[in-house]
């Protein structure tokens, strides 16, 4: 078999292409709000394996993947949204954190994620519904407010047409 051609990369991606909407609408009618403030982005798949090995693998173990989950976490600047009226926040945050401080169903949500990389490639998108944990930072009095916000996958995550497609 001959060795595989290299091709070198082109210029790289900023983390900062990810942007995170929240259905407000209905599964019928969908509508989605921005999450602004958005400092840290992280989205992982994370998967259960098995062990499948047999007496016919001569000592070596083997494993296959058996479950998938997915998990955004993200790290949010705390900010008036217009930047002079007091008490307004940006509403996908508060989406968030309301749901994040309660439980059942009132607690679950529906994201989409999706990069837009200015100038960029504008490929991956995906959509899934997650339950919300929501913890304020902290820190010391001349510290920003932030706060930490973690998705949890509840099924599967969907790739979705890219919304700068539509």
């Amino acid at each position: 078999m001959p060795a595989t051609t290299k091709v070198a990369l082109g210029p790289t991606t900023n983390n900062r292409k990810w942007y995170l909407d929240i259905q407000t609408g209905t599964e019928a009618l969908p509508v989605f709000a921005g999450v602004f403030g958005i400092q840290e982005f992280k989205h992982t798949v994370d998967t259960g394996t098995q062990d499948d090995s047999d007496f016919d693998s001569e000592g070596w173990k083997s494993e296959v993947a058996t479950s998938n989950a997915f998990k955004i976490e993200l790290k949010v600047k705390r900010a008036r949204q217009d930047g002079v009226t007091p008490a307004v926040y940006d509403v996908g945050q508060e989406i968030l954190r309301n749901a994040g401080a309660t439980t059942g169903e009132a607690n679950i949500v529906v994201v989409q994620w999706y990069e837009m990389e200015p100038g960029g490639p504008r490929v991956e998108a995906y959509e899934g519904t997650v339950a919300v944990q929501y913890s304020e930072d902290g820190g010391a009095m001349d510290a920003l407010s932030t706060a930490t916000i973690t998705l949890i996958g509840r099924g599967k995550r969907r790739d979705i047409t890219h919304p700068d497609a539509l």
